[in-house]
């Protein structure tokens, strides 16, 4: 079976063992409408860091992100993407990484993915991504869950008796019989 999504390996031990259990579960036949998996190294006040970045789209507009860096610091966040119907709408958070081995990982961010569709019908995922993850800190929003308001919309010549459907011209009256 050809590897159609490469998932990169780590040089930390711990990104190294998230990376292969996301190959072995999602490298083939991912379950996502898209799905990219990228690792990048950087410094911050002075100390190197490697992070793991992990990407799906649902075809229902959303979008989760998983990162993880070499420190054993995690981010998990679920976005709505805006339409012609429903603003953008974002919620994530820093879970704590204690007692999440990589199996579990990558089973919290396929369920995360499948609740991140709950955003098309304006309900938040929240309660659920807390649940997979375990997180009871603070978790960060931005957006608004609910629909776009339309402008009200009125009908053409509603003003106007006349030129109401059925009307025979005459006063706004019933059609003519004849």
């Amino acid at each position: 079976m050809a590897n159609t999504h490469p998932i990169p390996l780590c040089r930390s031990e711990w990104l190294q063992d998230v990376s292969i259990e996301l190959g072995r579960r999602f490298a083939s036949r991912p379950p996502f409408d898209w799905f990219a998996v990228n690792t990048d190294t950087g410094e911050h006040e002075g100390e190197q860091f490697e992070r793991l970045s992990v990407w799906a789209t649902t075809p229902y507009g959303t979008l989760v992100n998983l990162t993880l860096w070499d420190d054993r610091t995690l981010w998990i966040g679920v976005r709505r993407v805006a339409t012609e119907h429903a603003p953008e709408f974002e919620v994530g958070f820093y879970p704590t990484t204690d007692g999440l081995g990589s199996d579990r990982i990558a089973e919290a961010f396929r369920d995360s993915v499948a609740v991140s569709t709950r955003l098309c019908y304006s309900e938040s995922p929240e309660p659920t991504l807390r649940r997979l993850w375990n997180h009871t800190a603070e978790v960060l929003t931005r957006g608004s869950l609910g629909r776009r308001r339309e402008a009200p919309q009125t009908a053409p010549g509603n003003g106007d008796p006349s030129a109401r459907s059925g009307s025979a011209g005459g006063g706004g009256g019933p059609p003519s019989v004849k």
